[in-house]
């Protein structure tokens, strides 16, 4: 028998709440990610690691420079479940890493 909401999980992304989003007078963020406060320089918040988008309907993550994909639920769940957990460029840390995505998720 197929599981239908564990096939579902594979397929849909983890709801994070989104950080940086548009509006109609430019692009907005919130003032902290994470619990940590954003950096401002000349005035101006700073994008972090952490930082969650839409584009085009597909949650992101901004991680060293660069937006990553958010994973499905079903990969958050299985990294809940295991000893170890990736980080957005594939490498292997314990979940409570400050690089993995269960720390950056905000799940940790």
């Amino acid at each position: 028998m197929i599981d239908i909401d564990y096939e579902r999980s594979l397929e849909e992304q983890l709801p994070l709440n989104k950080t940086v989003f548009r509006s109609k007078d430019g692009v907005r963020c919130t003032r902290t990610v994470n619990g940590k406060e954003r950096t401002k320089i000349n005035g101006k918040l700073q994008r972090m690691n952490g930082d969650v988008a839409g584009f085009k309907g597909v949650l992101k993550l901004w991680w060293n420079g660069k937006w990553h994909e958010v994973p499905s639920m079903a990969a958050f769940h299985e990294w809940t479940m295991d000893s170890v957990c990736p980080t957005p460029d594939g490498d292997v840390v314990e979940p409570d890493h400050e690089d993995s995505w269960l720390r950056l998720a905000g799940l940790v």
